[in-house]
């Protein structure tokens, strides 16, 4: 198996099998946002792409696995939340051994399970779980310093544009301004 590294945080893994852990709870919610007709149901298969994805091994970068929220949560320990279509969200929580799916559902459930939920440590060992080993080519990611959007191999364009601008030329450019 070739070395996997990656950095969670504070934690580094290196040569460990990871998993996508799914709370019971999680696949009844999917469920119902699958009978719940148009608004929910593109939700409910958005959240299960997301996590098919890093079951499959194609998440090589969290920044790839679907829009993060700006933040995650700082009520809940390595939060991550997935903007979801139409306004709903995706919790998830990463763990040592991988990751653990928690929550789905609209903007306003998410912050409500959040507030009832704060510091929860996740149970890995429900009976009603379903874990699934992610395949080797997987593995995750921080967000580099530039935001969840900002590409680490990219050349920084605004600085190549203004590196040779001086005061003068923006003096003329925003003549209206300085007036």
């Amino acid at each position: 198996m070739p070395q996997q590294r990656f950095r969670t945080g504070e934690v580094v893994f290196m040569n460990q099998k990871l998993y996508v852990y799914q709370d019971a709870n999680l696949n009844k919610q999917i469920k119902a946002l699958l009978k719940g007709g148009a608004n929910s149901a593109p939700a409910a298969r958005h959240a299960q792409s997301i996590i098919e994805q890093f079951i499959n091994g194609g998440i090589l970068d969290l920044r790839n696995s679907g829009r993060l929220t700006r933040h995650g949560d700082a009520r809940i320990k390595n939060c991550l939340k997935f903007d979801l279509v139409r306004s709903y969200r995706l919790i998830a929580v990463l763990v040592e051994s991988g990751i653990v799916f928690l929550y789905v559902g609209s903007h306003a459930e998410c912050d409500h399970w959040i507030k009832h939920n704060a510091l929860i440590e996740p149970n890995l060992d429900k009976k009603r779980n379903t874990i699934t080993q992610i395949r080797e080519t997987a593995c995750i990611t921080d967000t580099p310093i530039g935001g969840p959007d900002a590409d680490p191999f990219e050349p920084d364009y605004d600085a190549l544009l203004f590196q040779d601008l001086t005061e003068q030329d923006l003096r003329q450019i925003f003549s209206g301004l300085c007036r």
